[in-house]
């Protein structure tokens, strides 16, 4: 099969680029899910945005930077940040239904903004604007939609990107799939945690492969927890979006003492990877496995009217977020760093790009500002699609061989590996770490590195290829650098 552009993946990059490349190039988009598994949508927050005529374009670039502990591409930052007001009224224009006050957009605050520039549907802002913008997608003609199939490696042909090998998740047939253009959206490596926000989330691959093309990768020891997790018995049930502590929740300890005070002057306002620590250390110091969200004081009518589906969720679970308090511990939830790209997505290598949160884009810096990620997502998206239009697109005649399915009835487990990383990196790369712990992790990874691949398909030797990659990015990264930087701290 041959195609002007490959896309891998379904969030709301993708769809954007989808939208946004001419009529007339023939697209293939390529998800193993479907977009309704992607963590866009699954993003409870919002999209931030200057819209207020208190706030601006400079506070809203500062807080950026100053959450990503200075060390974002504030070139890139800007570029982003100018376009909040325009990506917004395009999302309007194409129905997404903002929650409004008095006939304007209702505005919340998050962690790290200094001013409410957070515009949302209810607290299911992702879940929204993915149907919206599915439902514009699926009306081009120009789209082949191949559902149930998963990429493992990229295709090089004279040092470009020239496609991808994929795995037909029905019938296990190995393909090839040629384009002059592939687009990796692919999310990003908060999968290879023990604990994390999304059960879908990906475990890197796209990162690993690009990595193998000779890609550059970057700042993957900042991997974002979420401080806020409704967790029970050891078992993640659903993020709970920062615009709870934005709109006034309290975080108490189990003691019923409220605590962020002690950490930080900005109490339950501070950016993420500082709340994420603050709630680390009260759980170590009460020997706890969570401590409490509290949003009460509020009313149950406002909590009810702000926070609908939290409210039937935790009620589900015997805790009302309208009447109680919640437990919550933090989980791994974005990819800050991933592969080298500008704002259009272009990396160091022909032939291939990255959007959304497998790039590493310059916009987040050591720690992403809360609401900052879906802006990130629909700029990439719109940009990537106006440098390929602008581009020339060669497919030469290659032969498209099958590649052979090897069938082993000894295969190894693919499960079993994927959990051996993931408590390797919740122990050694997770919220606070130390010298030695990484060292540690380095060695455990390399003791996995021998998998025996004669006794397993090659779909599932690459895909233990491509988590173990990912994993040994991550520790490699984090061996690098000394200092404790947002959210890669160090414990001296």
């Amino acid at each position: 099969m041959k195609f002007d552009v490959i896309i891998v993946g379904e969030g709301l990059s993708a769809l954007t680029t989808v939208l946004k490349l001419p009529a007339n190039l023939k697209v293939a988009v390529i998800s193993r899910n479907t977009y309704f598994a992607s963590s866009s949508y699954y993003a409870q927050g919002g999209i931030a945005s200057v819209f207020s005529p208190t706030d601006s374009i400079d506070k809203h670039i500062h807080d950026t930077v100053v959450a990503g502990d200075y060390i974002c591409d504030e070139s890139s930052v800007k570029k982003f940040i100018n376009q909040g007001n325009t990506i917004l009224q395009w999302l309007i224009d194409l129905g997404v239904p903002f929650t409004k006050s008095n006939g304007a957009l209702h505005l919340t605050r998050e962690g790290g903004h200094s001013e409410r520039r957070i515009a949302h549907v209810g607290d299911m802002t992702g879940r929204s604007i993915m149907h919206t913008v599915i439902d514009h997608a699926i009306r081009l003609t120009n789209i082949t939609w191949i559902y149930d199939h998963e990429v493992l490696d990229l295709i090089i042909i004279s040092s470009k990107v020239s496609g991808v090998i994929v795995e037909n998740l029905i019938n296990k047939q190995l393909h090839k799939i040629f384009a002059s253009k592939t687009v990796l959206a692919t999310g990003g490596i908060t999968g290879l945690y023990k604990y994390k926000t999304n059960i879908n989330a990906s475990n890197g691959e796209g990162i690993a492969m690009a990595n193998r093309a000779g890609a550059k990768i970057s700042n993957l020891e900042f991997i974002q927890f979420h401080p806020t997790v409704f967790q029970l018995d050891g078992r993640v049930i659903s993020l709970i979006t920062e615009a709870v502590r934005g709109e006034g929740g309290v975080l108490n300890n189990i003691n019923n003492e409220r605590f962020m005070f002690k950490y930080t002057n900005q109490g339950e306002l501070a950016p993420r990877d500082i709340v994420s620590r603050s709630i680390y250390s009260e759980m170590k110091e009460t020997n706890s496995s969570n401590v409490w969200l509290d949003i009460t004081h509020k009313g149950q009518y406002f909590v009810q009217e702000h926070f609908p589906n939290l409210t039937e969720l935790t009620a589900k679970y015997g805790f009302d977020l309208s009447k109680t308090s919640v437990p919550v511990s933090p989980a791994a939830h974005y990819t800050c760093g991933g592969i080298e790209t500008n704002i259009a997505g272009r990396t160091n290598i022909d032939g291939l790009y990255a959007i959304g949160e497998v790039a590493n884009s310059g916009l987040h810096g050591a720690n992403r500002l809360a609401s900052n990620s879906l802006l990130e997502c629909i700029v990439m998206g719109r940009e990537c699609a106006n440098d390929i239009a602008n581009s020339i697109l060669t497919i030469e005649k290659y032969h498209l061989d099958e590649l052979m399915y090897i069938q082993n009835q000894y295969s190894v487990s693919l499960n079993n590996f994927t959990e051996q990383i993931q408590e390797i990196l919740w122990h050694y790369a997770g919220i606070v770490r130390t010298s030695a712990g990484i060292i540690k992790g380095i060695e455990n990874i390399n003791q996995l590195s021998d998998y025996p691949k004669d006794l397993m398909s090659y779909a599932d030797y690459l895909r233990c290829k491509n988590i173990r990659d990912a994993a040994m990015l991550i520790l490699d990264s984090a061996n690098k650098r000394l200092e404790s930087k947002g959210c890669h701290f160090i414990q001296h």
